[in-house]
């Protein structure tokens, strides 16, 4: 109850900084105009890492035998469900558009609009969407496994799946760093590194959790000190490879847990719990110093979406607590749970290698048709996004082979057929698209009485609401989106703009043009026209050496 409510007093003020940086786009938040990345992505970042607590308590530690794992698996499962859910909001936040959102989707020209597959943005939405489903059937397993023993033996071959798609997951997120031109960002190490830092995060967490919830686990402090050295190496390596050090990361992420060396500070619940989140809070620090490593110029939006996140995690967590305790009691009875784990469990071979042949013919399958429909790309090229497919594919098998052991064919037929038209349906509206509207209300950016003059000053607002988020505030391109999303990105050059005109440029503001949607019904042609003049004017300030 106490999480609930603290999550609620957070959850509220960071809806409104959602509401506002919705409507007013990147320039509501601090954001390095250099990368283009601010605190939507910093904070993406963490809670994706703080989402790998429950697949490493539950899946890791089942396949490498350790017995204890279960005193926290279903903490660790519920707050991956958690954070999974409030790390996918953020991209969304960033990305400007929500509703959009399936335009990551890799299908292919079929809707005439090519998406990048080797670009790490449309890696992240295949790998996270294949890790969230499979990381919600993988804990409906465990959950029904308490209620029918026979769905025990799948847990091991599920586990398998999960192990190497977990370890993907964060070596994808790592690649929207490492394969940009940021010096600072380069590095054969950042998977690693990234892989690290969540496990280190995602225990952290799971230490709050489980201490909030009345219990101790000293192999989980073990674990923190443990990864506290690990994630020390990373950090020296990078202050002696590339000069980045920060003392305040030091003192929080690696000094303040060696004080469980000492007994008297350890046995204080307290303090265990602080040194935990201390460690979380350099996580998030270090990443956030990752994405933007210039001095911070933080607005309000900002604190609100730390706010909406950790109020987010606190609400959902405590919501799908409270569910599971309902609807399954024994996964919160640590002694029922004890006698249950202690019966052998065989792994169930056959349905597993089976999973898996489905999986790699899934992901060749969709190898050969997307290089059908785009011979541009090699199936080469496509390796990042296959994996997840596959593992998706082969979860999604190996869990038809658990239901038949307690459902008739008839109740499997009735919940596949359900699916499919859903899927149908999915796919129709993904399919269809939205090629020259859009069926979402947008605001219109106006001033205080409500009448947007087309001043310089207003034609600004309009541009850092409606145009930076691809284009940049400075005109020269959010490079680290459009570079990696679209074919053809444009400079800003007065010859340009001279050649193509000034109605012509409006034209295409107003009715769009290849990549960019019409903004016909969303702004005035006034406002159209003030752009096109705000436009001119950055091209002449970069000619005169006013812009880089």
């Amino acid at each position: 109850m106490n999480i609930l409510i603290f999550g609620i007093a957070l959850l509220l003020p960071g809806l409104f900084a959602v509401d506002s940086a919705l409507t007013l786009g990147p320039s509501s938040w601090d954001i390095s105009q250099q990368r283009f990345w601010g605190t939507p992505i910093a904070n993406f970042v963490f809670w994706i890492g703080l989402a790998h607590a429950g697949t490493f308590f539950s899946a890791i530690l089942l396949v490498l035998g350790a017995r204890w794992q279960h005193r926290v698996a279903f903490m660790a499962e519920l707050s991956t469900l958690a954070a999974l859910m409030v790390a996918a909001s953020f991209p969304l936040i960033h990305l400007g558009i929500p509703s959009e959102f399936y335009q990551m989707i890799p299908m292919g020209n079929l809707r005439s609009v090519f998406v990048n597959p080797e670009s790490p943005l449309v890696w992240d939405f295949v790998a996270i969407l294949a890790y969230g489903i499979v990381s919600s059937l993988y804990i409906l397993l465990h959950l029904f496994s308490l209620q029918k023993s026979s769905l025990e033996r799948f847990r091991r071959p599920f586990a398998w799946i999960l192990f190497p798609l977990v370890l993907w997951v964060h070596t994808i997120v790592s690649m929207d760093f490492a394969v940009t031109f940021v010096p600072n960002w380069q590095g054969a190490y950042f998977p690693l590194y990234f892989i690290f830092g969540a496990l280190y995060s995602g225990v952290a967490l799971v230490l709050v959790l489980t201490e909030l919830s009345g219990r101790r686990v000293r192999a989980v402090e073990d674990l923190l000190i443990s990864f506290s050295w690990a994630i020390l190496a990373f950090w020296v390596w990078e202050a002696l490879a590339k000069g980045i050090w920060h003392s305040e990361i030091l003192v929080l992420g690696f000094l303040v847990p060696q004080l469980l060396w000492i007994s008297k500070i350890r046995e204080i619940q307290g303090a265990r719990v602080l040194v935990a989140i201390s460690g979380m809070v350099s996580l998030w620090w270090e990443r956030l110093l990752l994405v933007q490593p210039e001095s911070l110029d933080w607005t309000w939006v900002d604190i609100g979406l730390l706010s909406f996140g950790i109020g987010a995690f606190c609400v959902l967590f405590s919501l799908l607590r409270r569910g599971v305790q309902k609807a399954f009691p024994l996964a919160l009875d640590e002694n029922a749970l004890e006698e249950l784990r202690a019966r052998p469990v065989q792994f169930a071979r056959k349905p597993f290698w089976i999973s898996i042949c489905f999986g790699a013919l899934a992901a060749l399958l969709f190898a050969v048709y997307f290089v059908w429909n785009v011979p541009s790309i090699t199936w080469m090229r496509l390796i990042p996004i296959l994996f997840p497919i596959a593992a998706l594919t082969a979860a999604l098998s190996l869990s038809f082979f658990a239901a038949r052991k307690v459902w008739s064919s008839k109740r499997i037929a009735w919940i596949l057929g359900i699916l499919l038209l859903w899927g149908v349906g999915v796919w129709g509206l993904v399919f269809r698209g939205s090629d020259v509207s859009y069926s979402e209300a947008f605001v219109t950016v106006s001033d205080q009485a409500g009448k947007l003059k087309s001043s310089a000053v207003d034609a600004r607002e309009i541009w850092n609401a409606r145009c930076a988020a691809c284009h940049g505030k400075d005109g020269n391109l959010n490079r680290k989106f459009v570079h990696e999303y679209y074919p053809l990105p444009q400079t800003l050059s007065l010859s340009r703009i001279d050649s193509l005109g000034m109605d012509s440029l409006k034209r295409v503001i107003l009715d769009g043009r290849n990549y960019m949607r019409p903004f016909r019904g969303r702004i005035s042609d006034k406002e159209a026209a003030a752009l096109v003049h705000y436009l001119k004017s950055m091209a002449l300030q970069k000619e005169k050496g006013g812009l880089e």
